[in-house]
């Protein structure tokens, strides 16, 4: 479990300036208003609002304000087992980047640090949950970066196309011939950025259209398996207990209690 050593949120004005320093723990920072410059091991790194930097235990670090800005911090150190865990703790580098979904990302931080300030109960479990999701953000974005962003796109079009022809018979090689790569190339990439092989996604995408349909019209089932593009109503009932846990039947009784 990671040991966690200090988190805050500070507001600093221009005047800030921090002389060169051993960082004998890992810290990573967020910032979220203003602009500051660090400079780790001479390496001389601009930040500003939506910026995050994590910097290594043994690294040299200083800094300076530009203006008044606001950042969270937290320094922590894992373990050999809690490195295994990410590769951005096995590897021990500094990197600065964006956070996709920088405003769920500052309001886990917002929590890391009234969790941590407030030292109540269970204290220890919950920060490292939420600093455990916190680098688990951060090493999704930067396994999403390393994709590519031509790769990205490939997947977003795949996605745009099954949501458009859900209802249509659709194979592995129609996705193939639409994109002009092969049937086993998709697969893996989509695989690897969604977690879903595009047949997974398909259905996903059609039990969700269905639940809603379920719950907003007065259909039959029969019919909402043919307009959500089953071939018939029995593999409906397979797909739709497959993805969701239960069966359609099991649904509607929900639904109408």
């Amino acid at each position: 479990m990671f040991n966690l050593h200090s988190c805050y949120v500070k507001e600093l004005d221009s005047s800030w300036r921090m002389d060169r320093t051993i960082t004998t723990n890992d810290l990573l920072i967020f910032i979220t208003s203003g602009k500051l410059i660090y400079w780790v091991d001479n390496e001389k790194i601009p930040l500003q609002q939506g910026d995050i930097l994590y910097i290594p235990e043994g690294s040299l670090r200083s800094g300076a304000a530009l203006e008044y800005h606001q950042r969270y911090a937290t320094v922590f150190s894992s373990t050999g087992a809690d490195q295994g865990l990410l590769p951005i703790l096995d590897k021990k580098k500094t990197f600065k980047m964006k956070i996709q979904n920088s405003a769920y990302f500052k309001l886990r931080f917002s929590q890391l640090t009234h969790h941590w300030q407030m030292k109540g109960p269970y204290l220890d479990t919950t920060c490292y949950a939420i600093l455990l999701e916190m680098l688990s953000m951060i090493n999704s974005d930067l396994d999403h970066r390393e994709l590519g962003t031509r790769k990205l796109k490939l997947v977003t079009d795949i996605q745009a196309y099954i949501l458009k022809h859900h209802q249509e018979s659709i194979k592995l090689q129609d996705l193939s011939d639409y994109s002009g790569k092969t049937p086993n190339y998709i697969s893996c990439l989509f695989k690897q950025v969604t977690g879903f092989t595009p047949i997974e996604y398909l259905h996903d995408v059609r039990i969700s259209i269905a639940k809603d349909m379920m719950l907003s019209k007065s259909i039959t089932v029969r019919e909402i398996a043919e307009q959500t593009g089953f071939c018939d109503q029995a593999y409906f009932h397979r797909v739709f207990k497959k993805v969701t846990g239960y069966s359609p039947t099991d649904f509607l009784n929900e639904k109408y209690g």
